[in-house]
């Protein structure tokens, strides 16, 4: 799911831009609409909002890591493609990058905002973003990653999709709540091989890996009952993949709209609803920034299609600070690498990424 749009709402409450609260002029996304690649890898000035999310698991001679590399855009006048000068106004840029060391227990993590023009922009014809020296880019059937922590980190990795693109929807839209607004075209590839090279502080490694990518295009979301919500995306040895979500209401309770997706190792997509799994909040950790207390081991039972019976996962992070505290939009949520453990044999049977938001910040009512 990936619901990034907070962030830039924050921000445009903090620097001042101009209106955007969803009007006729916005499009929304249509189920009779057939998404068309490599255009829609590209950027949807139509739509107000759009993120383009890779994180990943990393190797080399046994050590791990994990990273993560979000490009947002936001768009100010709807139908605008083209900046109006070299700061343009119709589009603002937010991104993050963060990197996980877990043997030296180092999380590194940053923020940047810009206005579209020179210093940051996104190609309308196909995969192409980029905020300042951060970029990812389609070349041919790969994919080029370039990103850094200020000074104390940087990577250059090479992704090729081994399985995708995946549309997540029962009917091509993934919707988050009752009104046809609050909904998304999300495209995914949930399986890609990484290899490149990464530094953190003195080091330099050659690494491999496998990532997940993530694309989301919308004009809103959350409906008024939510005020956050706790994502995961899990790759499984066997091949297969589960992305799964539970969005959370102010009364306590998930969202009727949560949803859990197996992705059989075809690519063929099978949708539960809540009846057909839980998650259970676990483990706890208080961030020394924020204050806020994250249940960041939680436990996922999914009715396994593959057998049909139960599945019990339970997501153990590489390390208990990943919180990706932000500057700009003010607004803190926990992102970070995990093994899956299946609680039945004790063995680890894949790796995941968990986010949760909302425990720092009422992101609803930032939305709303």
């Amino acid at each position: 799911m990936k619901l990034k749009s907070w962030f830039i709402v924050g921000v445009l409450g903090l620097i001042g831009c101009a209106d955007v609260s969803l009007g006729q002029d916005w499009q929304v996304p249509d189920p009779a609409h057939t998404l068309s690649f490599p255009r829609d890898h590209g950027s949807h000035p139509n739509f107000k909002i759009e993120w383009w999310y890779i994180t990943g698991h990393l190797e080399s001679k046994g050590r791990r890591f994990g990273f993560q590399a979000t490009f947002f855009r936001l768009g100010q006048k709807p139908g605008s493609e083209k900046p109006d000068e070299l700061l343009g106004n119709s589009q603002l840029y937010l991104a993050h990058m963060g990197i996980s060391d877990p043997v030296n227990k180092i999380f590194l993590h940053e923020e940047r905002l810009n206005r579209e023009g020179w210093n940051a922009g996104a190609s309308v014809n196909d995969l192409d973003v980029h905020n300042a020296n951060w970029s990812l880019k389609r070349t041919g059937k790969s994919m080029r990653l370039s990103g850094s922590v200020r000074a104390d980190a940087s990577w250059d990795l090479e992704l090729i999709p081994q399985k995708g693109p995946i549309i997540f929807g029962e009917d091509g839209v993934s919707r988050k709540g009752p009104e046809g607004t609050a909904s998304s075209y999300y495209i995914t590839y949930p399986r890609i091989d990484a290899l490149g090279s990464i530094r953190i502080k003195d080091e330099s490694f050659e690494v491999t890996g496998e990532a997940w990518m993530d694309h989301e295009i919308s004009s809103s979301q959350l409906d008024r009952s939510q005020i956050g919500w706790n994502w995961t995306c899990i790759q499984f040895n066997d091949g297969r993949e589960i992305m799964g979500y539970v969005l959370r209401t102010a009364d306590g309770e998930n969202s009727p709209y949560s949803r859990l997706v197996w992705i059989g190792e075809s690519g063929r997509l099978h949708h539960l609803t809540l009846q057909d799994y839980q998650w259970e909040h676990g483990g706890s950790w208080t961030s020394p920034e924020s204050g806020a207390t994250y249940p960041i081991s939680p436990t996922i039972t999914a009715l396994d299609p593959k057998t049909g019976e139960n599945r019990i996962l339970r997501l153990q992070p590489l390390m208990p600070d990943q919180e990706m505290t932000g500057t700009a939009a003010g607004i803190s949520y926990w992102e970070g690498a995990c093994d899956v453990l299946d609680e039945v044999s004790g063995k680890v049977v894949g790796r995941a990424f968990l986010e949760m938001t909302g425990y720092a910040d009422d992101i609803g009512e930032k939305l709303r």
